[in-house]
């Protein structure tokens, strides 16, 4: 999600190659969780990884010195 941005279900689903109703059970959790946001729109739903949690920040910080490496 950092490399893509804000994403749909679907979208999601086609990038990973997992099926959609896996994804959505897997994001229900993940926002459940407050590391992302799930926004509900009228035909798709979104994802936004939740930057206002710390352990998102700290993640995407590691995972940006791994890629300088």
């Amino acid at each position: 999600m950092m490399k893509y941005g804000d994403l749909t279900v679907t979208k999601l689903s086609k990038l990973s190659g997992v099926k959609p109703w896996i994804v959505k059970r897997e994001l229900d959790f993940l926002s459940k969780s407050g590391y992302i946001d799930l926004i509900e729109g009228s035909r798709s739903t979104i994802v936004k990884l939740n930057y206002s949690n710390q352990k998102v920040i700290i993640l995407m910080n590691l995972l940006q010195e791994i890629e300088e490496l």
